[in-house]
């Protein structure tokens, strides 16, 4: 029940904060100049703005969660009520409000008087009624007012018709199809027929391999014996792999000899049509920083193993090949970049980049999105700024596109693609670009971290007292070396400083051991380290000092003599 309250208070948080966006548009709009239509902002997409940033949670579920906020006030305030009293749960509300979206609003309060009235009587009886039995009794009550609301309703449900492509992730993606109930049952049968010749080809050929490789005299046995093995050859697929196959037959055909199946992974032949997928390659096109293989990206379904390409190669008329060099900025022009369209190159690398809509929980593929300039461009001088270059597009559905022009929010794209949105009460989001371009780039950059941090570990600068890791290079011991020489070299001349014996004194100034001028204790060694000479300090030094000759000062005394009287003395 606390749950329950909990919900109905979210959903009155969410319609007030709708008023007031609401509110706030409206005087806005008055304020100044009458704004054109496409200037003019939704309060949904403003109020799910700060429901993002509030709650952490996705844009579409943001609007879902407005949305049903304002039916509940508006058209189910029944449903609100039970809510608010922690009688109904969301779950269940969302049913009975699913149900009577189209009925006529002149019969409508009837109809969800009963509904409520009928269901929370159930539920306190102690009937626990399955998703479809309460839609059942739903549209019971609504045919007794209002039999044209349950045809209204089909029919708006015939226009969610459609089958859409989803990434996925280890390799594999989702196709989901919304068809009518005679179309589906259509490609049921169809899928069901083609799981059957699958499965009765799989035995036959197994039941065909093990009679080849059986003696001649037991071909009966090996026959019987075949035909369990294809059946457990056959058990090791579910009905769903079997029916995914089936699928890949329908459309691709069936490019095996006759009496064999399509393999799980497989796409099969192409029946006589021409089907060249359009694959991505991101590569440098440099095979050592490229170690860890290039990046395969299907145009609408993923990322997928270089295996899994070869092996559509194999069996396909091939494929189309886009490669794409991952360096930022590489197909910025100077001259390109004072136009506002992108060229196709461009664009196709920022939709890369971003993977989705770059607005905080927005998750609409990059695919169906606009390209927007987040530094408007300046279509009166271009050189001003808002350059169409990588480092100033991003994804922007139509929608977020609309609401980052015309409000008040703040972007900020920096170079590797970050985006920094600030709503103007203050809140910083962040979002990241999870396209398959900005995923090579991440994983290059924290390769490039690591190798450097190795390196570093592995060969430490000539000097410091860092330790050499437990892998040492030539470098790394050599200037370990080098370090333990020199601290045993200044080791050796702070012993010597210290027992050092000085030479004895000038006369008058004796040491003896009277009360005369010498000095004691700590003085006495003080002076005596600082008479020491470089010849007493280090051997090197007594090897290599300078020899002074006699002759030789001679030679220098009787030139300066002789050039003196050559000068004449000067005039003063």
């Amino acid at each position: 029940m606390g749950e329950n309250r909990a919900a109905a208070r979210r959903f009155v948080a969410c319609y007030e904060l709708f008023v007031e966006c609401q509110r706030r548009e409206e005087s806005g709009a008055g304020a100044g100049e009458c704004r054109p239509g496409h200037a003019v902002l939704d309060p949904i997409d403003v109020a799910a703005g700060y429901v993002v940033s509030a709650m952490a949670i996705s844009t579409g579920r943001a609007e879902r969660m407005i949305t049903f906020a304002l039916d509940l006030h508006l058209r189910y305030p029944a449903i609100l009520s039970a809510m608010a009293q922690g009688r109904l749960d969301l779950q269940a509300a969302k049913i009975l409000a699913s149900q009577m979206a189209t009925v006529h609003v002149d019969v409508l309060e009837a109809v969800q008087r009963q509904v409520v009235e009928e269901y929370l009587a159930a539920i306190e009886g102690g009937v626990r009624m399955g998703e479809k039995a309460i839609r059942g009794n739903v549209d019971a009550i609504i045919a007794r007012y209002d039999a044209n609301g349950i045809r209204l309703r089909r029919q708006e449900a015939a226009r969610t018709r459609g089958v859409r492509f989803h990434k996925g992730v280890d390799g594999m993606s989702s196709v989901s199809a919304i068809l009518a109930t005679e179309e589906a049952a259509v490609l049921a049968e169809a899928l069901d027929h083609r799981v059957k010749d699958h499965k009765y080809a799989d035995a036959q050929a197994a039941a065909n391999t093990q009679a080849d490789t059986a003696d001649p005299g037991g071909g009966a046995g090996a026959g019987g014996s075949g035909g369990s093995g294809g059946s457990g050859e056959v058990e090791d697929y579910s009905i769903a792999e079997r029916r995914a196959d089936a699928l890949m037959s329908l459309v691709c055909g069936d490019a095996a000899p006759a009496g064999t199946a399509a393999r799980p992974g497989r796409p099969g032949g192409t029946g006589g049509v021409a089907l060249r997928p359009k694959v991505t390659v991101i590569a440098t096109g440099n095979h050592a920083r490229d170690a860890g293989g290039a990046r395969v990206e299907f145009t609408r379904s993923g990322q997928a193993a270089l295996q899994a390409l070869l092996d559509m190669l194999a069996t396909s008329d091939g494929a189309t090949f886009e490669p794409i060099d991952p360096r930022i900025g590489v197909a910025d022009d100077a001259r390109a970049a004072l136009q506002y369209r992108p060229s196709a190159e461009l664009a196709r690398r920022i939709r890369l980049r971003d993977g989705t809509c770059r607005h905080p929980g927005c998750a609409i593929p990059a695919e169906a999105c606009d390209l927007d300039h987040v530094v408007p461009f300046d279509h009166a001088d271009p050189q001003r700024g808002g350059h169409t270059v990588e480092g100033n597009l991003a994804a922007m559905c139509r929608r977020h596109h609309r609401f980052k022009t015309f409000s008040d929010w703040i972007y900020d794209l920096q170079p590797d693609g970050t985006l920094l949105v600030r709503t103007p009460d203050g809140t910083t989001m962040l979002t990241r670009p999870s396209g398959p371009l900005a995923e090579y780039r991440r994983e290059q950059a924290r390769a490039e971290t690591e190798a450097w941090t190795r390196q570093q570990r592995r060969s430490p600068g000539p000097t410091g007292d860092e330790q050499a890791d437990a892998e040492p290079t030539f470098w790394s011991r050599r200037a370990a070396r080098h370090r333990t020489e020199r601290r045993n070299t200044e080791r050796r001349k702070a012993e010597r400083a210290r027992t050092f014996d000085p030479a004895p004194p000038a006369p008058g100034t004796g040491t003896g051991t009277g009360n005369g001028t010498s000095t004691g204790g700590a003085g006495s060694s003080a002076g005596a380290a600082e008479k020491a000479t470089p010849e007493s300090a280090s051997r090197w030094w007594a090897r290599n000092k300078p020899h002074h000759s006699d002759i030789e000062k001679g030679i220098r005394a009787l030139l300066h003599e002789r050039l003196d009287e050559l000068i004449d003395p000067p005039p003063f």
